[in-house]
């Protein structure tokens, strides 16, 4: 007669083994020991408590600066062509060329500065991202937030929010629409003077055209928050496609990652 296959002897031995099937698992997942956050619909909902004025307060310095139309009017046309392309770089060029401007300049630049300076009020994080960001810290992992406008309005931002004294966050950058500072030269610093390792970083953000491409060029994972502003944009190719994508920034912590400090 056959001999029966012999069996775990006990619930308990089952248990141990599946807890330490676990263990190898988890150490497989790479290691996360520094992340770095977008502020914009990443950490913030901006699109819902800024954008919409931003446009109307830019469409009333376009007409100012010279356009030859009423606010109400351009709020239109920039609102339909944010449906088309979110990017103010786009934008903006558009709203001149249905009105013919010759020369364009001096709206253009009033139309981006009101933009990007619309005053800061009271401004409200999402619900989880304390949380992550706590968690994270409380793992182990260094904190960096990185923000891209004018670094005034940018200041207030995180001062309203109350970033500006939150332990969990080692320190924040300030990526100029002057382009003195960007968004990957953080990224690189930050591989020279905290983790030199890229696949131990990882980028959370929203825009597949700035912090998503900046990570993946540099070798770090990348996570997209789908939301926002440039919810609709698609990556124009994979070097803008994201490892991971977010629904809402809790989604962070049930990444495939280990988070912590270096072994």
């Amino acid at each position: 007669m056959s001999k029966k296959r012999s069996r775990p002897s006990s619930r308990k031995q089952r248990t141990v083994t599946g807890r330490a099937g676990r263990r190898r698992a988890a150490s497989a997942r790479p290691l996360i020991t520094t992340a770095v956050f977008d502020l914009d619909d990443t950490l913030y909902d901006c699109y819902g408590q800024r954008v919409l004025a931003a446009h109307r307060h830019a469409a009333a310095a376009m007409v100012r600066a010279g356009l030859p139309a009423t606010p109400a009017r351009v709020l239109r046309l920039r609102l339909r062509a944010f449906r088309r392309d979110p990017r103010i770089s786009r934008i903006d060029p558009e709203i001149c060329r249905h009105f013919r401007i010759a020369h364009p300049e001096k709206i253009l630049q009033a139309a981006r500065q009101a933009f990007f300076t619309l005053p800061v009020g009271k401004l409200r994080l999402f619900p989880a991202s304390l949380r992550v960001l706590r968690t994270l810290h409380r793992a182990g992992v260094r904190i960096f937030v990185v923000s891209f406008g004018d670094p005034f309005t940018q200041h207030a931002k995180v001062r309203a929010l109350g970033l500006h004294r939150e332990p969990a966050v080692e320190r924040i950058f300030y990526a100029d629409t002057a382009h003195l500072v960007t968004k990957e030269g953080v990224f690189r610093s930050l591989l020279r003077h905290v983790e030199p390792d890229p696949k131990r970083i990882l980028v959370v953000g929203d825009r597949p055209s700035s912090e998503i491409r900046a990570g993946k060029l540099l070798g770090m994972h990348t996570a997209r928050l789908l939301h926002g502003e440039f919810l609709g944009l698609k990556p124009a190719g994979p070097e803008e496609k994201a490892d991971f994508t977010l629904r809402d920034i809790a989604g962070v912590l049930r990444l495939p990652l280990r988070f912590g400090k270096a072994d």
